[in-house]
């Protein structure tokens, strides 16, 4: 019994030394090799009208079509024509494109226009189209191996006048394109890094480039464009960062692994170059040596970069994942990103945590959220309205019942619109509606400059409400009837004269069942006075049945004139009815004025009171000739 005892505790402890310290997935090597030395490659043809220049070589491969050199002209480089230089350069350029699209990201950047940007080193994903409309800002933070990594699922797209800018101090070699079809720069767009397209590139009129130009399958379209290689304009040989995966660890447990290059001529230098180390973690940046006692659990995603005495970068991305204290579990913060922002605009996202014990307790363990944002502790819900703009770093903590930990770092980027003010939507919140009752609220905005244009951005609005100008230039109206049971959830988006925009976002909800009564009262609908009225009938038929007007009841069954209504006496009185109608309508409007009611219900309770002051009438003159 004590050995299989003995013998399970060991099963347990190699086993629970397995999972912390096994190898994190392998990373895909980062090089351009060969293609080092292109300005620009193309799978298909070269086309070209008005004066290039193209500094480095240019090739094509596997086509072999290169048309306008000249008039343009390649210098510090040739022109090869599907020979086996252009075919290696394809192959690393195709290696290199797969390792970038390997790569995890940092920052998810989908749906947001890169112009005002400011971005620190990090893998910027885009799930379709990315636009740069502007200036795009990629401050290096004093890092002159910092990586850029831009991951596009499909196009790529500037406009004219179009500008990226690499700053303090950085270099246009480390910054990647990957773009998953097309990209298209606009005439005079001034762009740094290397593009790697899956199909083709084209320069408009003007555009130049510091950097590269690869299209894997397509063809390069140039027209009066200088591209320039950075960096060395001799093909770099491929340097590989070793190993391809480095050990997890456990909290306050001392780390220590090296990291290797070779393929370049020595001695090499390692940095940091995207995404941040595990807290407690230092990189030597001469030996390669990562050492340090970790201080937070969690997983962190970077990318080393080794740099060869002729300035040939190659690198490598990694991921190691830190457990907490020993007993405890590997806890996951998800998701992996977190989407961008904008000033002005309500911002919701849920930050969960798996692996532990539930409950969880959520901290900002390092960094600080966007100003204008909080974290939840209980429910991990990061929300609130962003009133600055910037890229902002930040770590989330998630704490399960037992105390163990587990963190995930984030970064959130909220843009910046040029010289807009900060735009306010109100109200804050829209009152109740209720299904089948107009409903009527008026938008404002405030902040910035007449007229507003007010439109849904987001969601929609119940089925029979509308949102429509009123005439106001800083106001707008939600009118209509709702008419569909539901949780309804949609942004109200103000652009003043300027185009600067400010949201808010609104919910109404309808719960099944009978319509909600308004404030003040119980006033019946439209189609309630129906009922009302054929129920008064049915009180007359019975009323005049009991007071012993039988045979005139007998006499309207058979159509039969009837002397109970037409005997010798005035069987109308018109003045008692005129009395009889007045009291009762003024009786009923003002009920209806105290309860608030709407036009549609008034005119169906005055209506339903003439009948009513009719059959008073009958009564009372029946009466009197008894």
């Amino acid at each position: 019994m004590n050995f299989n005892r003995k013998y399970l505790s060991l099963c347990a402890t190699v086993a629970f030394g397995l999972f912390v310290f096994g190898a994190s997935p392998a990373m895909a090597q980062i090089s351009l090799g060969t293609a080092q030395s292109f300005g620009v490659l193309a799978g298909s043809t070269v086309t070209n009208t008005g004066a290039t220049t193209v500094t480095g070589n240019l090739g094509v491969s596997p086509g072999s079509s290169v048309t306008g050199f000249p008039p343009g002209i390649v210098t510090g480089g040739t022109i090869h024509l599907n020979d086996a230089v252009a075919a290696q350069a394809q192959s690393d350029v195709t290696t290199a494109y797969n390792a970038i699209a390997g790569t995890a990201c940092t920052v998810d950047l989908t749906g947001q226009n890169l112009g005002g940007l400011t971005l620190t080193p990090g893998v910027y994903c885009f799930s379709s189209s990315a636009q740069l409309t502007g200036t795009l800002t990629l401050n290096a933070l004093g890092n002159a191996n910092s990586l850029f990594i831009f991951k596009i699922g499909s196009t790529l797209t500037t406009a004219s006048g179009a500008t990226v800018q690499v700053i303090n101090p950085g270099t246009n070699c480390n910054i990647f394109w990957q773009v998953g079809s097309s990209a298209t720069l606009g005439s005079g767009t001034s762009f740094v890094g290397n593009i790697l397209a899956l199909t083709s590139i084209t320069l408009n009129t003007g555009a130049n480039v510091s950097g590269r130009v690869l299209a894997r399958n397509g063809a390069v379209t140039m027209d009066t464009n200088n591209v320039a290689v950075c960096g060395p304009n001799f093909a770099c040989p491929v340097i590989t960062v070793n190993p391809a995966t480095l050990p997890n660890g456990v909290v306050g447990t001392p780390y220590s692994q090296t990291v290797s290059a070779v393929g370049g001529t020595g001695p090499y230098t390692f940095t940091v170059s995207s995404g941040a180390l595990p807290n407690g973690l230092t990189l030597n940046a001469t030996t390669g040596v990562i050492s340090g006692t970790p201080t937070a659990a969690g997983t962190f995603n970077f990318t080393i970069t080794a740099t060869d005495s002729n300035g040939c970068p190659g690198s490598r991305p990694y991921s190691i994942t830190m457990a907490g204290a020993p007993g405890c579990p590997v806890i996951t913060v998800n998701p992996a990103t977190l989407p961008p922002g904008i000033i002005g605009t309500p911002y919701s996202q849920t930050v969960s945590a798996t692996g532990g014990t539930p409950p969880y307790t959520f901290t900002v363990s390092s960094g600080a959220l966007p100003p204008g944002l909080t974290l939840n502790a209980t429910t991990g819900v990061i929300s609130g309205t962003p009133t600055t703009a910037g890229q902002f770093n930040f770590t989330i903590t998630a704490t399960d019942a037992n105390s163990c930990p587990g963190s995930r770092p984030y970064s959130i980027v909220i843009p910046v619109v040029p010289g807009c003010p900060f735009i306010t939507v109100n109200p804050a919140t829209l009152p109740p509606a209720a299904l089948g009752i107009f409903y009527s609220q008026t938008i404002t905005a405030s902040g910035g400059t007449p007229p507003y244009t007010f439109t849904v951005s987001s969601g929609a609005l119940p089925p029979g409400l509308t949102l429509s100008p009123t005439g106001d230039d800083a106001t707008a109206v939600i009118s209509g009837t709702p008419t569909m049971v539901g949780l309804f959830t949609f942004t109200i988006t103000a652009t003043d004269a300027n185009g600067c925009p400010g949201s808010r976002t609104y919910s109404l909800q309808f719960p099944g069942g009978p319509p909600v009564p308004p404030p003040g009262g119980t006033v019946p609908t439209l189609s309630e006075w129906g009922a009302i009225l054929m129920a008064l009938l049915i009180i007359a038929a019975c009323t005049f049945f009991l007071v012993g007007h039988s045979k005139a009841a007998l006499s309207l069954a058979t159509a039969v004139p009837s002397t109970a209504f037409t005997g010798t006496e005035k069987a109308l009185d018109w003045k008692l009815l005129a009395r009889t109608a007045m009291y009762v309508e003024a009786g009923i409007a003002l009920a209806l004025i105290a309860l608030s009611a709407n036009p549609v219900d008034i005119f169906g309770a005055l209506t339903s009171g003439l009948v009513a002051a009719f059959i008073l009438h009958l009564l009372i003159g029946g009466a009197r000739r008894r």
